[in-house]
């Protein structure tokens, strides 16, 4: 977001009414008098706009990103109690109207002041916090938008909630909002306006990108003695919270040695690291078909730390010439095809499963009587089982010992042969957690932190991935035993800011 700037002049501090003829002096916050009118001017302004100065990369937001309709300001004594400034309770809510262009204002271009003026008399409020695109209700205390105060909405495309930025301060304090002193107070709007009070706001969600380019990465492997070639189709993302605090919460005792990066920006009134988040539980399950996001599509996360988010990566698998692959594995022998694998399986079933015509001929099965199926049990999510083929009779089939023929459940049967990997159609997914900018294995490693845009560049595949049978079977997604398959990605970090590391993605 670009430093622009949102004037607010409010005077709302109680409801008793003076004369219009008094002075307003300066009032003592705590000493219960006061004048008739206090006017104070709000100023929004984001965060990211100001670390700028740092020497990082940043990126600005949508439109969307950036609209602002309404705002509610919620107001504090110096404990962060709720301090209530009108009959309402201790928030404000401000409706932003169309300053005339074809969208609504928004924190980088909105110009036009809104004044709200009502008598006074007591005590000022200490604190005040922000909450943008968002209509109060009810009295809120600091503590409750710290911890209770919870928000739906990250995919939408609007209506991008914003709030203060929380950080520590130069003593090591925790800053979660902006402080009033009776400076701040002034006698006229015009006072007010020209001496306004700053709040740095940022966006209460996270948003998330992958892209991958219109290319084909050699995964490293050959079958037939041909390279096989990994083409991404698309992705998305699970493990992902949709709500979030409206106010971040930090742990002042953090180091930038547990954390992994510089974790505070006490002189641009940023941090990039949070002490906790919603644990609700999260649906970590997704389809290969559901994996259709492709590299101009943003996902908006909630903020998580501990638990991680995680996106995979649809890819196929194809010849050098971009022709899907087929690929099926069992007991570490490679096939070209589905069929291939079937007709490695049947000879090894040739005195276990040998059907009886009722008369006097016994048949060994063969691989048109064979198919494979995803899903049963005692198989990875990633690995087929084998039944009997859709039309073939389930029964007489016998066992033969060298001596005697034992009938026999034939699908039983086959459901003990060793499972397999078949690549159906050449399609396979990869996965990964999201990284934040801490070192390996510390704190901030992984985790989603609020105003952070993470840009996932796809640039290489190493393995064949993991395999896919059926794509509308819904699994969690994991690795084949063997290990030996990830995708190497850079990753770029940004607070609607940048931050690029080179990871590999297993």
């Amino acid at each position: 977001m670009k430093t622009k700037y949102f004037f607010l002049a409010l005077a709302a501090f109680g409801m008793m009414a003076c004369s219009e003829k008094e002075e307003n002096p300066q009032v003592d916050p705590q000493a219960g008098i006061g004048a008739e009118k206090g006017y104070i001017a709000l100023n929004l302004k984001s965060a990211d706009d100001i670390t700028r100065a740092e020497g990082g990369v940043y990126e600005d937001g949508t439109a969307d990103e950036q609209a602002v309709y309404e705002a509610t300001f919620y107001f504090f004594d110096a404990a962060g109690n709720a301090f209530n400034i009108n009959t309402n309770g201790n928030y404000y809510n401000v409706a932003i109207e169309d300053n005339g262009g074809s969208q609504a204002p928004n924190i980088e271009s909105m110009t036009d002041p809104v004044l709200v003026v009502e008598k006074y008399k007591g005590q000022f409020p200490a604190k005040v916090v922000a909450v943008v695109n968002y209509k109060g209700t009810a009295s809120l205390s600091l503590n409750d938008l710290k911890n209770n105060l919870q928000t739906l909405g990250h995919a939408a495309g609007t209506n991008f909630v914003m709030t203060n930025s929380v950080y520590a301060n130069s003593l090591g304090q925790q800053v979660d909002a902006t402080e009033l002193s009776i400076e701040n107070f002034q006698t006229t709007a015009d006072n007010a306006l020209a001496n306004p009070v700053t709040v740095y706001v940022e966006r209460v969600n996270a948003k998330l990108n992958v892209a991958a380019g219109d290319v084909a990465f050699d995964t490293g492997a050959t079958v037939d003695g041909g390279k096989v070639m990994a083409k991404v189709m698309g992705w998305n993302v699970i493990g992902n919270q949709t709500e979030s605090f409206y106010l971040k919460t930090i742990d002042t005792s953090w180091t930038d040695a547990a954390v992994g990066f510089v974790w505070n920006d006490a002189p641009y009134f940023r941090s990039y690291w949070a002490a906790k988040s919603v644990a609700d539980a999260v649906d970590n399950t997704v389809a290969y078909n559901d994996l259709t996001n492709n590299d101009a599509t943003v996902e908006y996360l909630g903020e998580q730390v501990g638990a991680r988010a995680t996106y995979v990566v649809a890819a196929q698998l194809q010849n050098e010439s971009g022709n899907a692959l087929e690929i099926a594995q069992w007991y570490g022998t490679s096939y070209v095809g589905e069929q291939a694998l079937l007709v490695a399986v049947a000879p090894t079933l040739k005195n276990k499963l040998m059907y009886f015509d009722g008369i006097s001929t016994y048949t060994s099965i063969d691989d048109s009587q064979i198919k494979c199926v995803a899903g049963m049990t005692g198989a990875e999510s990633y690995e087929v089982k084998f039944q009997l083929a859709d039309g073939v009779d389930t029964s007489n089939w016998f066992s033969f010992d060298g001596a005697t023929y034992t009938a026999v459940d034939a699908n039983a049967e086959l459901a003990k042969v060793e499972p397999a990997k078949v690549w159906k159609s050449g399609m396979t997914y990869y996965y990964a957690d999201v990284k934040h900018l801490g070192s390996a294995g510390s704190l901030g490693e992984y985790g989603v932190i609020r105003n952070h845009s993470y840009k996932v560049s796809i640039n290489g595949v190493k393995g064949l991935g993991t395999p896919v049978y059926d794509p509308a079977q819904e699994f969690v997604p994991v690795k084949p035993t063997d290990k030996e398959t990830y995708i190497a990605a850079e990753i770029n970090v940004l607070s609607w800011r940048v931050v690029s590391k080179d990871v590999i993605l297993e």
